[in-house]
């Protein structure tokens, strides 16, 4: 049922809702006047027991949207987990679509909630699919030059897909440029 539900979520989130986009939002708080935007993204996992060294790496596209008249943005990322020694085992090369929503924003601060879909270029003993979703909170401030600085927390799991599923998480920081 959890991946039933989220899977729903993903395919109105994605598909059905960007077609009404709504024209009250002027600035988008991620993106301020711009219609584009890069950012680069690296964290560490952590696990109930405190944070591991399995690095997180990505670089994402994004075009600013609305969510039921929230300010959102539409994103395609590339990224990788690396781990050293044991945790090499874990190693794995992403690629994705995702969409993070505006939940509180001022004029350049910004609190956003994201779900993606992504696939991945193995399966491990933590997530035993090649095919994953994600989940983001992230808290960031755009500065007038077009520079984001965000602070997240990201989940990787595939919904309970197969047995082996107890997940990735990572926490980490997000530098974005808007043009």
């Amino acid at each position: 049922m959890k991946c039933e539900s989220i899977a729903v979520l993903f395919a109105i989130n994605i598909f059905i809702l960007p077609v009404h986009a709504d024209e009250d939002i002027k600035v988008n708080p991620m993106f301020g006047d711009k219609g584009n935007q890069l950012a680069i993204h690296g964290g560490e996992s952590f696990r109930s027991d405190g944070f591991e060294k399995l690095h997180f790496g990505a670089i994402s596209y994004s075009q600013p949207d609305t969510f039921f008249r929230l300010p959102a943005r539409n994103n395609i990322e590339v990224g990788a987990y690396k781990g050293d020694g044991t945790l090499k085992e874990f190693d794995v090369n992403f690629f994705g679509f995702s969409k993070d929503v505006a939940l509180l924003s001022g004029t350049n601060s910004y609190l956003t909630l994201g779900l993606g879909a992504y696939i991945k270029d193995k399966k491990t003993d933590r997530i035993s699919s090649k095919f994953t979703f994600g989940e983001k909170l992230a808290v960031g401030y755009r500065f007038d030059n077009g520079v984001n600085v965000e602070l997240f927390a990201r989940h990787f799991s595939n919904g309970g897909l197969t047995e082996k599923n107890s997940g990735q998480n990572f926490a980490g920081l997000t530098l974005g440029y808007s043009f």
